[in-house]
């Protein structure tokens, strides 16, 4: 009961310093809601990649031009067409295709826009509806007696024109007439990389009309059961056999996952660290505060000790008064960093890759729990002077 009692004495010193209270708890506002509205965010992003990644399929693995450390297809075309047929005999592999890819600008009546140009094989347009590159909305898919055909993802050809691309209407690239085949479900994994303007043509118009004889991209699929790791291996192997030299590199959807995942773990450190600066502030402005109503409540320690309260039980009274207003603090933030994620969410749906950054319960219930720890810590050297004063020096105190 003494130590119910005690909590609501507390409550009512912080509600009777309602100014003093309300400019401490900014600090912890500021700090916990960045917490909570950045790594809400940083949370919502990995949960969308992942997602993305694992509907391209965890079975898959990528051949790409150059080395890992950042050499693209705009420098150079390492790979060639028979690659695929080397890929294909490999042990475990169930399937490749290549992508054949150049910037482009597209006619569409009196209008032009920049394109990237994604070059397939007809045959093999199952293996990009099978990793969700593409889902055909209207329209129908490639054949293998397709050439002079095209497919657009619904965003681009709604938004991109004064008036919507039509099923069956034409568009002109490098001066050749392509027939619209096909409308698929915008591609939101390469929306979120500034590639929203991708549009799929068979691998021979490409090369006919851009001479671009070679790939740019490899995709294998491996048999279920096969090791994935152990395919990739001898892929490198391989093709490494066959070039004379190490001009490429792969990837698997999990190499992919774990280096989002990387990254976006430094960032959320990072974003902790500022955060973290905002909550050292607050705390010092909550040990300031705790400092003044020790000197100003002097006298009233006196009267307490006097009439028989325990050191332990003035610490405790002013260690509770300082975690609540860390507490208070933590659950302002908490709601304004959830408005700040929820907007976030907003934004990211608007732009066409819609993801979930309002905190989890976990964070929400961590930066509850750090904001009291940040205030009963910050508060400690307070109460502590406050418990050890004796009471007659205090009762003389003006």
């Amino acid at each position: 009961m003494v130590y119910l009692e005690t909590f609501s004495v507390a409550f009512r010193n912080i509600c009777n310093q309602k100014l003093r209270s309300y400019l401490t708890l900014f600090g912890i506002v500021i700090g916990i809601a960045a917490i909570v509205s950045l790594i809400g965010i940083v949370q919502g992003l990995q949960g969308f990649i992942t997602g993305e990644l694992q509907a391209l399929g965890m079975n898959s693995i990528f051949v790409e031009p150059g080395s890992e450390m950042g050499m693209t297809t705009a420098i150079g075309r390492t790979l060639e067409e028979n690659d695929l047929d080397i890929i294909r005999r490999i042990p475990g592999v169930k399937d490749a295709t290549g992508l054949w890819e150049t910037s482009v600008t597209m006619k569409y009546k009196d209008q032009e826009a920049e394109v990237l140009l994604i070059g397939m094989e007809p045959d093999k347009a199952f293996m990009l509806e099978d990793m969700g590159y593409i889902d055909i909305i209207e329209g129908r898919e490639f054949k293998s007696t397709d050439k002079y055909v095209i497919g657009l993802y619904s965003d681009f050809a709604e938004e991109t024109f004064d008036s919507p691309i039509q099923i069956r209407e034409s568009v002109e690239i490098n001066g050749k007439k392509f027939r619209v085949i096909a409308i698929s479900k915008p591609n939101s994994f390469a929306s979120s990389f500034g590639m929203s303007n991708m549009v799929l043509v068979t691998k021979g118009a490409v090369k006919e009309l851009f001479e671009a004889e070679e790939p740019v991209e490899l995709i294998a699929t491996i048999e279920d059961g096969a090791d994935i790791k152990a395919v990739q291996e001898e892929i490198d192997k391989e093709l490494e056999k066959a070039h004379g030299t190490k001009d490429f590199y792969t990837m698997t959807s999990e190499n992919l996952l774990a280096g989002a995942d990387a990254i976006l773990g430094l960032v959320g450190l990072v974003v902790f660290v500022i955060a973290g600066i905002s909550l050292i502030v607050g705390g010092i402005g909550i040990m300031n505060t705790m400092l003044m109503a020790v000197m100003e409540r002097t006298r009233e320690i006196g009267i307490m000790k006097a009439i028989g309260a325990s050191s332990n039980l003035v610490l405790f009274l002013f260690l509770i008064e300082a975690g609540l207003i860390g507490l208070v603090g933590g659950a302002i933030g908490i709601i304004i960093g959830s408005g700040i994620g929820a907007l976030a969410s907003f934004a990211a749906s608007l732009a066409g890759f819609p993801f979930n950054a309002l905190p989890s319960l976990e964070l929400i219930a961590g930066a509850l729990i750090f904001s009291l720890v940040i205030g009963m810590v910050s508060g400690w050297i307070p109460a502590r002077r406050a418990a050890n004063m004796d009471p007659v020096e205090a009762l003389r105190f003006e």
